[in-house]
């Protein structure tokens, strides 16, 4: 065998064992990235618990932002309750303090505000706490708008707390 063959068949057994170090790499990090991964719980769906929890708590933040954009004149106090029923802490209290000056211009105007939750989603969620984005669509009439009825869209973000199992809004903000 001349040196020129014998160095063309070094490069070929250097170049196989190479490339087998480089699958065998390969395959030991996608090996890790797997481990890693299944002991995180990235491949696993939330635990029925974990589910739950979300239903619940999407509901109760649905329920409030809907008790929120239903306000009718000729039945303040039945939109007073069902917000109230909804809240809790801080919310509760900043709404009781200002239900009575809110009673007082929706009946003075004659409004009905009426709407619906076109969107929610769980931004944060613990086994006490979680914030929800809502996204709300509806209407206002009212004596300044006479028969028409404009068009009134609020995006909420809602924080609410397990309060004795049932969750309730401790916090809301309009956003942008």
């Amino acid at each position: 065998m001349t040196a020129s063959r014998r160095a063309v068949t070094a490069l070929a057994v250097v170049v196989v064992l190479l490339a087998g170090a480089v699958v065998v790499g390969g395959v030991a990090t996608w090996r890790e990235r797997s481990d890693r991964s299944s002991a995180a719980g990235e491949d696993r769906p939330p635990s029925v618990a974990v589910q739950e929890r979300y239903g619940a708590v999407l509901a109760a933040a649905r329920a409030t932002a809907t008790a929120l954009v239903n306000i009718d004149y000729r039945s303040p106090q039945d939109s007073q309750d069902a917000v109230a029923a909804t809240a809790t802490g801080t919310f509760l209290d900043q709404y009781e303090a200002s239900s009575q000056s809110l009673v007082q211009l929706v009946t003075s105007f004659k409004s009905v505000l009426e709407g619906e939750v076109v969107e929610a989603a769980v931004d944060d969620l613990d086994a006490d706490s979680a914030t929800v984005l809502v996204a709300t669509e509806g209407t206002v009439s009212n004596a300044q708008t006479g028969e028409d009825r404009q068009a009134r869209n609020f995006r909420l973000y809602i924080t609410l707390v397990n309060t004795d199992g049932r969750w309730l809004t401790n916090d809301l903000e309009f956003a942008g």
